[in-house]
Parts: C-alpha cells; structure tokens; sequence
C-alpha cells in the first residue's frame, strides 16, 4: 500500500481509537432554564425507596450533566431538585439522552426507550387530567341518575383506553425494558360470563373464582424475578396491594404462595433476599391475628436454617428471640400448661380449666392500661358471659403481693381464677410472650388458641359469637 495512503489509514483507526476512548456509556444532558444555579440529585428507584447516584449543579443557563464509564442498572429514576420538583425518566441500555424542560413540559432525546417512556408518562398525565375533571362534575352533580351515569360511563371508557393503550404499547415494544414495565400495568379480569351458570349464581362460589383467579394470575404481566421491576417505584406497592389485599390474611393462604414465590426468586440472589425480607417484615407487622406463624415458619426456613446469606449476626439474633418469644403461642396451637397459686397457696391448672372457653389474662398491678382494661374484662366480659360457659385465669406477672392484693378487692375480682408466679417457675413470660400487658388470651375447651392479645371489646365480641351459635 503506498506509504500516504498508510499514514491516512493509522490517522483514521487512531481518530477513531482516540474517540472510543472519549465517549462514555453514560451521559445524561440536562437543560431547565428554570433551574438554573440549582443543585440536582441523580437517583433510582429499588425497593420502595429512592437512592442518590449522583449530583451536579446546574449552570447560569440552567445546563449540566452526568456521566460516567459504565452504564447504570436499568430502572426508574428520577432527577430531584427538591420536595415539589422531581422528574421521572427511564434508563434502558442505551444511556446517552438528553433531559430538558420546555414551557413547562419535559423533552427526552436520543435513547428510545427513555423517549417512549416519556410519551407514556404524557399520555398518563392526560388522562388523569380527564379523569378529574370527570370526578369534580360528578361531584358538583345534584341528584341526577341519568348525568351520572353518562359521566361513570366516560370514566370507564378512559380507563379501558388507558387498558388498551397498555396493552398495545406492550405488544410493540416486547422484549425492551419499557414494554415490560409498561406490560405491568395490565390488569387482568375474570370472564364471569364464561363460568358454569350455578357458579354464577352462587354467590360465595361466584367469590371463590375470583379470588383464586386473582391469586393465581397477580403476576401474569408483571415479572417479579426481573431486577430491573424491582428499581421501579410500582414494585412495593405490587407487593403490599398482593400480600396484604389480594390474599386472604390467614397463614393457610399466605405461607404456601410466599414460600413458592420466595423458592422461584433463588435464581436471582439479589431478589430472593428482598422478597424474602418483604414478607418476613410484612408478616410480623400484620394487624391481622395470626400471621405471626407466617413470620416463625419463614424465620426458620430461611434465616435461622443459614439461608439468609445477607443477615448480620446481630438481625439474626434478634430473629431468633422473636421466634423464641412466639413460637409457644401461635393461634391453632395447645396453650403451655399453668400450674400457679392463687393468693393462699392453693394450685390451679390451665388444663383442668373445664368450661367450653378460657379466657388467660396476663396483667400487673401497676401498669397504666390493666389499670383500665382489668376492670372492664370483670364488668364487660366476666359479668355477662354464662359462667358455665368461660373462665377467667387472671395471672399477675409481678411478685408485689400487698399491691396486687389491693387491686383485686379495690375492683372486686371475685369469680376468676386469680393466680401468680412470684419465682417464675412456670416460664410464663416466654410461652405466653409476656412483654407487654395485659395479654389475653382466648382458649377453646381443649386449650387450643384461638385468639391472642385481645383487647376487652375485642373478646367480648368473640365469646358472645362464640357463645351465641353454640347455643
């Protein structure tokens, strides 16, 4: 090859070489006139919370950017001025965009799926916008069917839009991140009208269908084993609206599908240790009675079996106690024998309690609401239940005799089995879970457990169902 031709050709590979070397994968242009001198916060979204990547100031002409030599985890992120002034974007696999704000509206340019996602968010806005307007003319609305119901049908024609607008834009942009997050925004529906006619005419059968087919096809659109779903800012809410509505809150219904769901997630480290986290913290934090026997069956399974590669010896400590403290008292199991005395030395036995229903209250003498709810367990629930049909064992967890003496003949407790541990042989404060009082307990007439840290409306209710259809 002639020798100028050569030099030409190494100029050109190094002119290329040199800018290979130069561009960066990451590079997010930002213009907001507005903002100009500001500080802006680069973040992601993981988890159910938000997290700072990056931050920059902008220039006198409000322009500034970020960059970097490697690409940033697909996700949502957002870029945040403050409280009032943040901007969701897109990052797909093509990172190098542009960000600006013009007359009010954000512009994205070059990576296409940053750019979809933008048009998505429009859309979105759009309609919300519709759909208020709709909401406020109902409101404003007198008592008029025939306006209301034009305006509900309105409304349900926007939503099925924005279904069918879902639905399109996961079909077109299949296989990118954005039609799958887009894709999980789907809502499926069961076709009532294809169910056998007796199911439909069956009320609680017609509820059984939906139920399982809501249970069974929650995650049909959205992929929870994508790591990129998970640094979205939908991802905790799926969860909660699942765990927490969706399913039905007893153990039977909650462990079996959170343990498969927890299995399947293995193949993704990273998400096996969030999911398995979520529904540990979201089964101890239940309001519903029983779902702590989701949290001991996981805890054992997962973190104290060694499973749980992320927990700190001291997280784990303090599972293992927890399990300590609740395993002995789980609803559905036989309560641990009482043997105690009451006030003149004569023993009473738990088990040989042989009225339909127990009713165990673990108080103290001095704590400010058995000071309250004591009393009122004697007068709401022990003097309006048939005595032939419950028995009060009412254990002080305190060894002041004279100060709990007092308060039994201050309130006149007089029909409970009013009973104490003063050298705490029976180990009630670790089979009963003691910690807080009062504590009660509601037994059925073979010591099973019914119901656990009852408030005294709470077990009135119950024993008076109880005690009603058993009639």
């Amino acid at each position: 090859m002639h020798k100028k031709y050569t030099s030409l050709y190494s100029l050109l590979i190094l002119a290329l070489f040199t800018k290979s070397l130069c561009a960066q994968p990451l590079s997010i242009k930002l213009v907001f006139p507005e903002q100009r001198n500001d500080t802006v916060v680069l973040a992601h979204y993981y988890n159910g919370k938000i997290f700072a990547n990056d931050t920059t100031v902008l220039n006198e002409n409000g322009e500034g950017q970020f960059s970097g030599n490697e690409l940033l985890p697909e996700g949502i992120y957002t870029l945040y001025f403050d409280a009032n002034h943040l901007h969701d974007f897109l990052l797909g696999n093509d990172q190098s965009l542009g960000i600006s704000k013009e007359a009010e509206k954000i512009k994205v340019s070059k990576a296409k799926e940053s750019q979809q996602f933008q048009t998505y968010v429009d859309y979105l806005k759009d309609q919300k916008a519709q759909a208020k307007i709709l909401k406020e003319k109902l409101q404003e609305l007198p008592s008029s069917p025939d306006s209301a119901q034009i305006l509900n049908k309105k409304l349900t024609e926007l939503d099925n839009g924005v279904q069918a607008y879902w639905k399109k834009e996961a079909k077109k942009y299949d296989g990118t991140f954005y039609g799958k997050f887009v894709a999980s925004n789907i809502r499926l529906q069961l076709n009532e009208s294809e169910l056998p006619k007796e199911i439909q005419a069956n009320d609680s059968l017609l509820w059984l269908n939906r139920y399982q087919f809501n249970k069974n096809h929650y995650w049909d659109h959205f992929d929870l084993f994508d790591k990129r779903m998970w640094r979205t800012p939908t991802i905790h809410n799926r969860l909660d609206h699942y765990f927490n509505q969706i399913l039905i809150q007893h153990p039977d219904s909650v462990l079996p599908v959170a343990i498969e769901l927890i299995e399947q997630s293995k193949i993704e480290p990273e998400i096996f240790q969030n999911l398995t986290a979520y529904i540990l913290n979201n089964s101890v934090q239940s309001h519903y009675m029983g779902m702590e026997s989701v949290f001991v069956a996981l805890a054992e399974k997962y973190y104290l079996s060694g499973d749980a590669f992320w927990a700190s010896d001291k997280t784990l400590e303090t599972i293992r106690r927890e399990v300590y403290l609740r395993k002995n008292n789980l609803i559905g199991e036989t309560a641990r024998e009482l043997l105690l005395e009451d006030p003149d030395g004569e023993y009473h036995s738990l088990h040989q309690i042989s009225t339909p229903y127990t009713l165990l209250a673990f108080w103290e003498p001095n704590c400010g609401h058995c000071k309250k709810q004591i009393p009122e367990l004697f007068e709401k629930v022990f003097l309006e239940i048939d005595p032939s049909a419950l028995t009060i064992m009412a254990v002080n967890t305190q060894d002041n005799k004279e100060e709990w003496l007092d308060f039994i003949e201050e309130h006149e407790l007089n029909g409970w089995i009013n009973v104490w541990d003063p050298n705490r042989v029976s180990n009630f404060q670790i089979n009963y879970n003691t910690r807080t009082t009062p504590m009660i307990y509601l037994l059925d007439k073979d010591k099973k457990i019914i119901a656990k840290k009852l408030t005294v409306d709470q077990a009135r209710k119950i024993i008076l169902e109880k005690t009603t259809t058993n009639r």
